[in-house]
Formats: structure tokens, C-alpha cells, sequence
């Protein structure tokens, strides 16, 4: 999996994810806190894993890859320091952060870069960490940068000189091509028979063999504004929400944090879509990204499968569309538990071998049907508020990566008793991508009159849909009141 994001790395596909975090200076501090900060973040040496290691040289760094562990990196060229135009607002952060991860990385590095910035508004600044998803997936990457802070009143070094303990172990030193070629047959040789399993599953699943009704087929994707061959630009935009609300409206409607989730994606999606007027009358089809488990000191790397969940666009309805989300991806998960992880892993390549085939082919997307319309990934993250050196972080985005035939990315985190939405899109097939930030309050919104508030309760009539007398009184003294009123 690791190896199948370096394969898909192009101009127009980089394949590297990111995170958006924006502190508070501390009480008292001076102007030249953000410059003073970066002064010191340069006297830190390169020594954490996996910040130093370095894919092998060749055309085996990208067939068959292989790490190795760098003692020499160049700080200065990871690390960079860069101040907001003013006023130094929410839209001078994401024009420079869209800009930032429209930048492909170099290869031949060890693949992160870290920037800080300054000249936000209200005393604060930003950073925008960006990490190749051959390096980590979601669930690794919160772990690293929250392992990296402290308390309000500790001074951590930064997260590549941060000691990371036991949630790495050292990697063993790269082995010679033809022993790894070797070790890479005898593994698929055993996993053969469960290779079998994850092909019949997945045949079932896309022929929507008898089954469960429930599961979406990976052939009922409609085609959409999204499923294009992208360019290389991005944009990104931000929305925040309080997860304790979020909980309520799934205790009321008897779902999850994730079943809410989903449909408030959903009901921004079924809004903006209807605003371009390119709304499909079918349902549209999410990946849904699964945390597999992980091994001892795995904390690096790729541990991910996935499943497809009907996100019901297609009803206007909002209990209906919710019932809908909750069925699909309570099937969906049921399929996974099914299958053992070995089977999961390769299930997981299989499907997302078309994926891979039109980001090398991308004429191949305009002439397949999607498997899927739009990725939404819910990462959970640490509830406690995090500092670095004094510096309260207020808010934490996701800044996630799009690809061929996927011009968009719905990517949520929790933080501190908070929810953050990050929207990364190919602005060329998706357009103001800025509304569906605004679309997605609106949702909620609606989800919280649904299920907490509930439509207002109608007053009884009489029979034949009479009002009854004693309303008709209060009507004709009201009548009265206002001819008085009017007299007078």
C-alpha cells in the first residue's frame, strides 16, 4: 500500500497529506515570538523517526521501495518560515496553504516539509505540516504530531527531534534487491489463498451478487462533477463544529458520531450540487477509510482498508437519508469483519486498482464508471488541549490529497472537544469549493432541527377541520382588539 502511493505520485496527482494547526501566542509574549521561535526550531537536528528516513535511489525507490535512515538531512531545507500578507485573515491562510499543497515533493528527500507561519490575526500563527502518505496514514500522522506537543508550560522540541520512544522501532537497514524481490514472492505465495477470498468478495461486491440489500455495489456510482481528470492546483477550506453537538444529534437519531458525519456530508453535498444544478437523481457513493489494527511499534506506514457507503443525495428527506447512511455502512463494516486482515489488505488493493490505473491512465476515467463519487475520512484525535512551547493550539484541520477521477476530499478530525472539517478539491472541476464549508453548517443545522428540536407540534381541530370554539374566540377578540386599536 505504502508503495502503491509512491506509484501513483505525479505533477497532477502528488500524493503527500498535511495538517493545518493555528495557536495562540502565549499571554505576554512579545511580537517576536513566531521569529524568535523559528530561530530555535533551527538548532534542532533532524533525529526522529521517520523524519529521517530517505527512500533508496532508483528505480527500485519507487517499484520496489525501501527505507533508509539519513543522519545528515538538510533542517534548512524542511523547514520554512513564511508571514501573511495583512490583514492576515482565515482567507490570506488558505489561499497560502492551497498554494503549499499544490507543491509536489522532492523525492529524493525525506519526504516531509514543515512551515511556520506568521502574521495571523489576534496574536496567533499557523503551522502546515506536510507528510507523503507513503510515510503515514491518518491515524499515524495525528499520533506523531500529538506525541511532538506538551503542556502549557513544557517546551517540547519540535516533531522531528521529538523523542518518539517505543512508537517506532528502529527499521532493520534496506536488504538487497534480489532478497527483497525474494521475501516479497514467499509472502504472496502464503497469501494466496486469502488473495482468493479477497477476489471473490470483491466480485460479489461489484456484481452486487445476493447478499445483503443494504451494502453498496461498486458498480452504482453515478458519474459526477467529481470524477474527472484533475489538474494539478488545489484548494483547500475549513469548517468547525462542536463534537459534543455532533453526539447529541447521533444519541437523538440513534446512530454514531460517524453516521452524523457522513450525513452532514452528505446534505452540504446534496446542496451544492443543486446549486451548480448538477445534482444526479442516483445516490452518490462514498469511500469510507477503516483503521485496521496495528502491530507493535507500527506506528509509521499504511494500516487502512475501506468500504463504500450509499450517502443518500438522492432524498430529500432528512430521516430518510440518515436511515439510508446508517444501513449502508453498518453493511459495509459487517463485509470487512468477514474477512481476515490479510484478505482485507488485498480486497483493499483490488479495489483501488482502477484508482491507481487512471491516476498512470488518466483517458481511462472517461471511459470506466466511478467505483466511488467522494472520499470522506473521519480520523479521531487527542480530546486534551495540546501547547508548544506555551502556545495553546486553538484548531486543528486536516489537509488531505486528492487523485485522478477524485477532485474531492472530505477529511474530519476531533480535537479538544471539537470536530474540524478540511475540503481539498481540484478548483478547476469543483468551484468555490469555499461554499461547501458554509453548506456544511447549514447541514448540521438541519440534522440538530431534525433530530433534537423536531418539527413544531401542530394545534388539534374539530372534526370536519373546524378550529375549536375556543380558538375561534382568541381569533374574533383579536379581530376586536385591532378594530379598537384602529378607532382609537
Amino acid at each position: 500500500m505504502d508503495a502503491a502511493f509512491l506509484l501513483a505520485e505525479t505533477r497532477e496527482t502528488p500524493m503527500h497529506v498535511g495538517g493545518l494547526q493555528i495557536f495562540k501566542a502565549p499571554r505576554g509574549a512579545s511580537s517576536h515570538f513566531v521569529s524568535k521561535l523559528h530561530a530555535y526550531l533551527r538548532r534542532c537536528p533532524v533525529t526522529a523517526e521517520p523524519f529521517n528516513y530517505q527512500l533508496t535511489g532508483g528505480l527500485t525507490g519507487k517499484l520496489l521501495p525501501s527505507w533508509d535512515i539519513r543522519d545528515d538531512v538538510d533542517l534548512d531545507y524542511h523547514l520554512r518560515f513564511s508571514a501573511l500578507p495583512h490583514p492576515g485573515g482565515e482567507r490570506e491562510l488558505g489561499v497560502l496553504v492551497s498554494r503549499l499543497h499544490s507543491i509536489p515533493m522532492d523525492l529524493a528527500r525525506p519526504l516531509w516539509e514543515y512551515y511556520l507561519i506568521g502574521g495571523l490575526a489576534g496574536n496567533r500563527f499557523a503551522v502546515y505540516l506536510k507528510l507523503h502518505h507513503a510515510l503515514v496514514d491518518g491515524i499515524s500522522a495525528m499520533r506523531l504530531t500529538a506525541l511532538s506537543h506538551d503542556g502549557p508550560d513544557g517546551f517540547a522540541p519540535p516533531i522531528w527531534a521529538a523523542d518518539l520512544g517505543h512508537e517506532f522501532a528502529h527499521r532493520p537497514p534496506p536488504t538487497p534487491l534480489l532478497a527483497r524481490v525474494s521475501s516479497m514472492l514467499r509472502e504472496e505465495l502464503k497469501a494466496l489463498p486469502s488473495l482468493y477470498r479477497g477476489v471473490a468478495t470483491t466480485v460479489k461486491a461489484a456484481a452486487h451478487l445476493p447478499g445483503d440489500p443494504d451494502m453498496a455495489s461498486m458498480t452504482e456510482a453515478p458519474r459526477t462533477i467529481f470524477n474527472v481528470r484533475i489538474g494539478a492546483q488545489r484548494r483547500v477550506a475549513t469548517q468547525r463544529t462542536s463534537l459534543a453537538r455532533v453526539k447529541a444529534i447521533g444519541h437523538a437519531a440513534g446512530g454514531t458520531v460517524n453516521d452524523v458525519v457522513l450525513a452532514a456530508c452528505s446534505g452540504a453535498l446534496r446542496r451544492y450540487l443543486n446549486a451548480l444544478d448538477k445534482l444526479p437523481e442516483e445516490s452518490l457513493i462514498a469511500v469510507v477509510p477503516v483503521a485496521l489494527p496495528r502491530g507493535e511499534g507500527d506506528a509509521a506506514g499504511n494500516a487502512v482498508s475501506s468500504t463504500i457507503v450509499r450517502l443518500g443525495t438522492n432524498l430529500a428527506d432528512v430521516r430518510q437519508r440518515f436511515e439510508m447512511i446508517q444501513r449502508s455502512s453498518l453493511a459495509g463494516k459487517a463485509h470487512l469483519k468477514r474477512m481476515t486482515k490479510t484478505a482485507v489488505l488485498q480486497y483493499t488493493m483490488i479495489t483501488a486498482t482502477p484508482v491507481l490505473l487512471g491516476m498512470w491512465v488518466p483517458d481511462l476515467l472517461t471511459l470506466a464508471p466511478p467505483i466511488y463519487n467522494v472520499l470522506i475520512s473521519n480520523v479521531p484525535g487527542p480530546q486534551e488541549r495540546l501547547f508548544f512551547h506555551g502556545a495553546e493550539m486553538e484548531a486543528w484541520f486536516p489537509v488531505s490529497q486528492i487523485g485522478q477521477g477524485q477532485a474531492l476530499n472530505i477529511t474530519v478530525i476531533s480535537y479538544a472537544g471539537e470536530l474540524a472539517f478540511g475540503f481539498v478539491a481540484c478548483p478547476d472541476c469543483v468551484p468555490r469549493v469555499q461554499r461547501l464549508a458554509v453548506y456544511m453548517r447549514e447541514a448540521l443545522d438541519e440534522l440538530e432541527e431534525t433530530f433534537l428540536r423536531g418539527p413544531a407540534p401542530r394545534r388539534p381541530r374539530a372534526a370536519g377541520g373546524k378550529r375549536p370554539a375556543r380558538l375561534k374566540a382568541k381569533t374574533s377578540d383579536r379581530r376586536r382588539s385591532a378594530a379598537d386599536r384602529r378607532k382609537r
